[in-house]
């Protein structure tokens, strides 16, 4: 007949399955797998009711560990019983389990590990994810200067909210906007349709009348032959 008891010693807690049939000593053997501790050095206390003191499990007189089976006690070995492993040798000769000071560790360069492909940080270059990907949002908004080719001097389209034309002032990063990484351009509008005068908080970045400067985003502008808005031309003589 098998049973199930709750094994617990100084370092484990488990839940095993036990014969009666098993002799004292294959007992113990069983139980230095679980626990480390040597058959020689076991002392078995059986808590049926952790009220009551422990039942020793030992071979009665006149028997050895090899004679004696778990059964002779099966009036005492109910099922979830608690079978505590004692560990009768000195404290210093015990296994300490939890201190892992001497154990061998793998250690792996960081150049080493980059260089895998098995790798968490391997996973995340394939799929584009935390730092080595970008949000759609983001990647249009980091986008360069240098990639659009717009430069100071040139004339210019601003379609966002409403059309707006201008001269670029400025090209560059700027301390005072969020996203200190990313290029602004600093434009002198025709029409006083702009929120500054080509300076932020004190700091001047170019130079612009008030009101007709402003500072975007590079993938808001669009450089090319767009001509002075002249207030007093016609729709059509403009066209």
């Amino acid at each position: 007949m098998d049973v199930s008891v709750i094994v617990t010693s100084a370092n484990t807690t488990s839940e095993r399955r036990i014969s009666y049939d098993w002799s004292i000593s294959h007992f113990k053997t069983r139980l230095e797998q679980i626990t480390g501790i040597p058959s020689s050095a076991q002392k078995l206390q059986l808590y049926v009711s952790e009220a009551e003191d422990p039942v020793i499990i030992v071979a009665p007189a006149g028997y050895s560990d090899n004679d004696a089976n778990v059964g002779m006690f099966a009036d005492r070995i109910v099922p979830y019983a608690r079978l505590h492993v004692e560990d009768t040798r000195p404290p210093h000769v015990w296994e300490n389990y939890t201190d892992v000071s001497e154990v061998d560790k793998f250690e792996l360069s960081l150049e080493e590990y980059e260089k895998r492909t098995d790798t968490v940080l391997a996973w995340k270059k394939r799929n584009n994810l935390g730092r080595f990907g970008m949000s759609a949002e983001r990647a249009k908004e980091s986008k360069t200067v240098d990639s659009t080719g717009i430069q100071a001097g040139q004339r210019c389209l601003v379609s966002e909210p409403f059309e707006r034309r201008g001269l670029v002032k400025f090209v560059g990063k700027v301390r005072d906007l969020p996203g200190n990484d990313l290029l602004w351009v600093g434009v002198e509008f025709d029409e006083p349709v702009g929120k500054n005068d080509g300076s932020i908080k004190g700091n001047r970045y170019f130079q612009s009348k008030p009101n007709h400067g402003s500072f975007l985003k590079a993938d808001k502008v669009q450089v090319g032959d767009f001509p002075a808005i002249d207030e007093f031309l016609s729709e059509d003589e403009e066209l």
